[in-house]
């Protein structure tokens, strides 16, 4: 930032030095109008290159402000998004008004981003100081993007759809049908769900959204559409789901943080440990 500021500095003498020079040359050609007219000219040219400079270097100053202004744009819209959800989904139940204000998204950024493997993972700069933990969701503006399996203080890992080690619930937007979302290993565009009854009516171009059957996402959350199916092992229908995620492209990212998860967590481990017991 202190050289940044240096070369502001500089560039201001630097224009300073221009403008007298400039109005030097205006007194010497002010005899002659034909020189006039010229330098007039170059003058204007001139000092509209050094206001175009000028504007890049602001915009450039207030990059990082628009940027954090955008991504609470972001954030605030797919917040909106999920509570219409639950609103439309959910409308006739009372009792459950109050889960439209039970997420948190706590904005991160992409610092590492493995495509080429097997087991692919991310790394984001946001951890526990931030809000952020294990098990949490992460989505962008188009759609899911992993779970959290672990988290620093500053950092967190992030398993991302594009690893076979970590399967989420997902369902045909349409139909309701539901099922594992797994990925088979082969291209960063593509994941695979599966499971799915052979009578499910299935489209080409259906939506593929999260099915909200855990705590890590909302019911909801757009994946991607149905690209291909096919009927496998004659029990279930396979389809393959092209991801609205472009995993080459990701940069900002949102990390769901939902209020009644400790709350769950420890009625389900409550839940276990009696079962053991009996």
């Amino acid at each position: 930032m202190d050289s940044l500021f240096r070369f502001i500095v500089r560039y201001h003498l630097f224009l300073t030095f221009i403008l007298m020079e400039t109005g030097a040359l205006c007194l010497i050609v002010k005899s002659s109008t034909f020189k006039e007219t010229v330098v007039a000219e170059k003058v204007e040219s001139l000092k509209g290159n050094v206001y175009s400079a000028m504007t890049g270097i602001q915009n450039y100053l207030y990059l990082k402000k628009y940027n954090s202004m955008l991504i609470e744009n972001n954030m605030e819209l797919i917040s909106e998004n999920i509570s219409l959800h639950c609103l439309i989904d959910r409308r006739d139940n009372d009792s459950l008004d109050s889960s439209t204000h039970r997420y948190e998204y706590i904005p991160a950024r992409i610092v590492e981003n493995t495509l080429n493997r097997k087991h692919n993972r991310l790394m984001l700069d946001a951890g526990k100081k931030q809000g952020a933990d294990k098990d949490m969701g992460v989505i962008s503006a188009d759609g899911v993007v992993g779970i959290i399996d672990r988290a620093g203080d500053n950092f967190c890992t992030v398993v991302s759809l594009l690893n076979p080690d970590k399967e989420i619930s997902a369902k045909l937007k349409r139909s309701g049908m539901y099922g594992p979302l797994v990925w088979d290993g082969q291209s960063i565009n593509y994941t695979e769900l599966v499971d799915i009854p052979p009578h499910a009516d299935v489209v080409t171009g259906d939506s593929i959204v999260t099915s909200g059957h855990s705590l890590t996402f909302p019911e909801g959350i757009f994946i991607g559409t149905v690209d291909t199916f096919h009927i496998d092992k004659g029990t279930s229908i396979k389809i393959r789901v092209k991801l609205n995620n472009n995993f080459k492209s990701l940069h900002s990212v949102y990390i769901i943080k939902d209020f009644l998860k400790p709350e769950f967590d420890s009625i389900k481990t409550t839940y276990f440990d009696n079962r053991k017991k009996t």
